[in-house]
């Protein structure tokens, strides 16, 4: 199996009224995972808020990163919260939505 050059990951965490927004860009895998969920998890702190991921950067997504995202959504109800993903890549939605079935679940918002 021919290596790639890994895309590191990226997080931006901005605050707003509803909520926190995370903003992933990069490799959402077993080697990274834990960081989103690490760095999001210390924000769903408070009174009840919204959680928002948006995928838009992300360029591959496995199991793994789809687990983090579920990790966080229970996470978020165990809280009070409301979580939603937004701005998914095509073929991350389709391999969240279709062959997961996990998109209502994760809450996904469709532009």
């Amino acid at each position: 199996m021919a290596e790639h050059d890994r895309i590191p990951l990226e997080l931006d965490v901005a605050v707003t009224p509803d909520g926190p927004t995370v903003t992933v860009a990069g490799e959402l895998d077993m080697a990274t995972v834990t960081t989103l969920v690490d760095t999001a998890g210390r924000h769903i702190q408070g009174p009840a808020s919204r959680l928002t991921i948006d995928l838009s950067g992300v360029v591959f997504c496995d199991s793994s990163g789809i687990n983090g995202l579920v990790l966080l959504r229970n996470q978020c109800t165990e809280q009070g919260w409301d979580f939603r993903i937004v701005h998914l890549p095509r073929e991350l939605d389709r391999l969240i939505s279709d062959l997961t079935g996990l998109g209502e679940f994760l809450g996904i918002v469709r532009d």
